[in-house]
């Protein structure tokens, strides 16, 4: 009998990796190209790939309902997939203040970059270094919320999270 544990054991163990690599690779498989902007804003596709589930097709609907803030919502196969936002708050505020009362990121979570990012495993906040606001009087920050159940993790909201944050400063909104 312990030939056929032994055996059941490895078969198991067999099992399980060809089903998390079939699982990790069926995770890849995009019929999308990965988008290198968001609403008209440059973003780094390598940056973003982390963020975007498994489908067929991308769309993206910017919004600007409320004043000083640019929404851009991005769904793969008509499910809501990404949010991002580029967000004019008062001078005096920061990371942890945008957090206070954004869905996804807390004021406690981990932060990098001397305090300009706040990240979760699926939400993000940055401050935007801008050489010359459009609105002087104003600070900008940008956001990040992922699908809850499709979180990228902290290392790959950190990264955009700071990409988006730098591409943000370099845009109209900063010259």
């Amino acid at each position: 009998m312990k030939p056929r544990g032994r055996f059941g054991a490895a078969f198991t163990g067999v099992l399980a990796i060809t089903l998390t690599a079939s699982a990790c690779t069926e995770k890849e498989e995009r019929g999308y190209d990965i988008p290198d902007s968001l609403c008209g804003t440059a973003v780094q596709a390598e940056t973003l790939k982390p963020l975007m589930p498994p489908g067929k097709e991308v769309s993206m609907a910017p919004s600007s309902a409320v004043k000083g803030l640019k929404r851009c919502r991005v769904s793969v196969d008509g499910e809501p997939a990404l949010s991002a936002s580029i967000d004019w708050q008062e001078k005096g505020r920061s990371p942890s203040d945008v957090a206070s009362f954004f869905a996804g990121v807390d004021p406690g979570d981990k932060t990098a970059g001397d305090g300009r990012y706040l990240y979760s495993e699926f939400g993000a906040v940055g401050e935007v270094v801008c050489p010359n606001p459009r609105e002087p009087d104003r600070k900008l920050f940008v956001t990040a919320l992922s699908r809850e159940d499709e979180a990228p993790g902290e290392a790959a909201m950190k990264e955009f999270i700071t990409a988006y944050a730098e591409a943000v400063g370099k845009s109209d909104e900063c010259a």
